[in-house]
């Protein structure tokens, strides 16, 4: 009996000490070594300024090293500067059309992600699903005391000249900045 009551106390322990949650978002607000909070000068051998925008410096990132997540390759990544230090992280992903002007969208792209993030930081806080609107919005949320995490896809219509995107968007919560 004081077997089996050890190993239970020693998996219970382990399962606690290794379960994943925001805490770790919290604890490692990150894409790939850029900090959020960080100052951003820490970054310029990576960054070349874009533009400016509502208090907000844009720059984009200049190394392709930096254009995926979980072996899924994107298209632009963006880092936003506010008062010197890094406040928000984007990777974007926009899908062609096929030869008809129809866009198609791989759902196992944003399925793979969430998967991953679900591994590294337990269930999502937020679905973000708004299909009313222009664009019709499906994805997650992890939140946490200061940082935000979104996973998005972003769909204009079939045959729109917007293209459908896949978003990924880490950033610092405005009423914690």
């Amino acid at each position: 009996m004081k077997k089996i009551l050890f190993i239970f106390l020693i998996s219970f322990f382990a399962v606690n000490i290794f379960a994943q949650s925001v805490t770790n978002l919290e604890r490692d607000p990150s894409f790939k070594g850029i900090i959020i909070g960080a100052p951003i000068g820490k970054y310029s051998d990576i960054l070349t300024f874009s533009h400016a925008l509502q208090e907000k410096n844009i720059y984009r990132v200049n190394q392709n090293s930096y254009l995926s997540i979980f072996n899924i390759k994107m298209q632009d990544m963006i880092v936003v500067e506010k008062n010197g230090k890094v406040f928000a992280v984007q990777l974007t992903k926009t899908y062609p059309s096929d030869s008809s002007g129809a866009t198609v969208f791989n759902a196992n792209e944003l399925l793979s992600w969430y998967s991953n993030l679900r591994t590294r930081y337990g269930n999502n806080s937020f679905s973000l699903d708004d299909m009313s609107g222009t664009p019709s919005v499906c994805g997650m949320r992890w939140q946490t005391t200061s940082v935000v995490l979104d996973i998005v896809y972003l769909f204009y219509g079939t045959f729109g000249d917007e293209k459908p995107k896949l978003q990924y968007s880490l950033y610092q919560r405005e009423d914690d900045y």
